[in-house]
């Protein structure tokens, strides 16, 4: 039994090192050469190794200041189909790198199991299919042993595709030491929505970074387990992206950050890893369940079967209808949606990211409200429409629980707004000051009328306080040798602090008393003159008496809200059946926040 395996093993290395060893090995600017000297409409090549040599001087690039500079920035046009097998190009000689620049492909570019080549400052005009299977490590190893300059590295940087792209680097059955990067790159579908696919699978790092997409094509891009994965800085405008992420293990460091989505996108992850890194910002209310969509259209093909599912899957109305209507309308697809809102809140509660984890809990919760909704129109029920309803509430006033600081806010609203409401409405705590704005009309009409000064009319109004504070003082005189001296001390005080207000309005009445007189009695200009002035007083009275108005309306609203009056009502009419409504709301509306509250500091 050893033996045989022995034997095997010996076999398949043998074939590994023969395969290997059939290599043609080529210069790159002999490569070249070749290409131009192809008289076929078509170039193929197959079995061969691309190395640096002295004369391909034109392919080195040195990195100045972060930048790739290349040697030689001539243009090279190729109008022929490309056709690469088991192509591989060295990368590096003497610290100095390599790579095919500057580069126009007017037709079709096909690469198969190619595990070597990088593109600089490239255009291709038409498809482009790049498609590498490697059998573990094994040929990558002994290419780097023959060829000691040799780096596994696939890549495209500051590239331009305006056709059809579909790149799939490694295997899923073995792992392989490959780096795949698609850096800084502009993929163009505006007269035809191009289709463009990029996967990744079990290879050492995968970078799509800082690409741009201009116009409304399809992309799909599927990341399986890398050492290191990135999709970072991408604008994606207007594209319809698929965007699914697996992985066998949960090893790798993976990074999806500050990427631009300009519509809804497919996305499907298999797992959350907490030292993953998935921005929601980026795509905050755009992502929609890959398997949930898949479910919609395997629906539509059951009730249509001459329907392609390729050919459904990229049509707008479908997913517009999916996106709009079916996701949350159809109970299967809805599940898969909320199983991956729902597993984005346990992932960013892992990291303790509690931003983010309200903010997909909003959106959870958002999609079951319009599940809700959804169920009532098709069967109405007091119980499907308050759950409806309730839940609508909780977002205005509490984010569903998640803000608290909403509660305060919308507490404010209702608490002014009533206070407005009750402004219009006599309460018992303004007795005394009805009808107070005709009675400061009645004193100012008494002022223009009458000779005597604006202190003396004051005077006379308030002539039953100043009785009333002289029959204390007299009295408490007369009664001094009866009583204890203290009393006296003590009514002093008090007689000076209640007669003090009525003495000091007294005196600005006598210093800004301009009238002079009865207003018959005054020329034209003093009229005016006194007009304005007495307008202006009369106007700040009335601010005043307002702002008092309202404060006391302000006070009666928030006493009414907190329930802080004990059940007293002070108000009648109407006001009074609004206050048990107000009250009913601060009841209701303050345990709202106290949950959301208590649910924060629970998180």
């Amino acid at each position: 039994m050893k033996t045989t395996i022995l034997l095997i093993f010996l076999l398949f290395s043998m074939t590994l090192f023969s395969q290997q060893k059939k290599l043609k090995e080529y210069s790159h600017t002999e490569f070249f050469k070749l290409i131009a000297n192809e008289k076929d409409t078509i170039f193929k090549l197959k079995d061969a190794f691309i190395a640096f040599k002295k004369q391909d001087s034109a392919f080195a690039y040195t990195y100045v200041d972060g930048e790739i500079m290349f040697t030689s920035k001539d243009t090279i046009i190729i109008n022929k189909e490309i056709e690469l097998e088991n192509v591989h190009f060295e990368h590096v000689k003497d610290d100095v790198g390599q790579g095919l620049p500057f580069i126009i492909f007017n037709k079709k570019v096909s690469i198969l199991d190619t595990t070597s080549l990088i593109f600089y400052n490239c255009v291709f005009k038409d498809d482009i299919e790049l498609d590498t299977s490697v059998l573990g490590n094994n040929q990558i190893n002994m290419l780097g042993q023959k060829y000691e300059e040799y780096a596994p590295d696939i890549g495209f940087w500051n590239s331009n595709f305006h056709k059809n792209v579909i790149i799939d680097v490694g295997s899923i059955e073995n792992y392989s030491s490959i780096s795949f990067n698609m850096f800084y790159s502009k993929f163009f579908s505006k007269k035809t929505r191009f289709d463009y696919r990029i996967y990744t699978n079990n290879i050492r790092e995968t970078h799509v970074d800082e690409n741009l997409f201009e116009g409304n094509g399809y992309l799909t891009l599927g990341a399986d387990t890398s050492t290191f994965t990135s999709i970072y800085g991408n604008n994606f405008g207007d594209f319809r992206v698929s965007f699914s992420k697996a992985s066998f293990n949960d090893t790798d460091v993976y990074l999806v950050e500050k990427n631009i989505f300009k519509n809804e996108f497919l996305l499907y992850i298999d797992q959350f890893v907490m030292t993953h890194v998935y921005r929601w910002s980026q795509w905050e209310e755009k992502v929609l369940s890959s398997g949930g969509y898949d479910l919609y259209l395997k629906h539509l093909m059951e009730q249509d079967n001459t329907l392609d599912y390729d050919e459904i899957f990229k049509v707008d109305t479908v997913f517009n209808n999916y996106k709009n209507k079916y996701k949350f309308e159809f109970e299967n697809s809805y599940k898969f949606e909320m199983q991956l809102l729902g597993q984005f809140y346990e992932f960013y509660k892992d990291q303790h990211d509690t931003d983010y984890a309200n903010k997909v809990y909003v959106e959870f919760k958002n999609l079951e409200t319009r599940r809700f909704a959804y169920l009532y129109k098709k069967n109405p029920t007091f119980s499907s429409y308050f759950t409806w309803k309730i839940n609508q509430f909780l977002k205005i006033f509490s984010g569903y629980g998640k803000d608290p600081s909403l509660s305060i806010i919308m507490s404010l609203y209702v608490i002014f707004i009533f206070a407005f409401v009750y402004m219009l409405f006599p309460n018992d705590w303004e007795t005394g000051k009805k009808n107070k704005l005709m009675k400061r009309l009645q004193f100012f009409t008494k002022y223009f009328k009458q000779k005597e000064g604006i202190k003396e009319i004051y005077d006379e109004e308030r002539q039953h306080d100043v009785m009333s504070y002289t029959e204390f003082r007299d009295y408490m005189l007369h009664s001094k040798k009866e009583i204890p001296s203290f009393f006296i001390w003590l009514a002093k005080p008090i007689y000076f602090f209640s007669s003090y207000n009525r003495k000091v309005t007294g005196r600005v009445l006598k210093r800004t008393d301009f009238l002079k007189g009865r207003w018959v009695d005054l020329s034209k200009r003093r009229k005016a003159v006194t007009s304005i002035i007495i307008g202006i007083w009369i106007f700040t009275l009335i601010i005043f008496d307002v702002l008092i108005r309202f404060l006391n309306s302000l006070t009666l609203s928030i006493n009414t809200f907190t329930t802080l009056g004990f059940g007293e009502i002070p108000t009648k009419g109407i006001p009074r059946y609004l206050v048990l409504i107000q009250g009913f709301f601060g009841w209701f509306m303050l345990t709202i926040f106290s949950v959301a509250l208590i649910s924060q500091l629970m998180e």
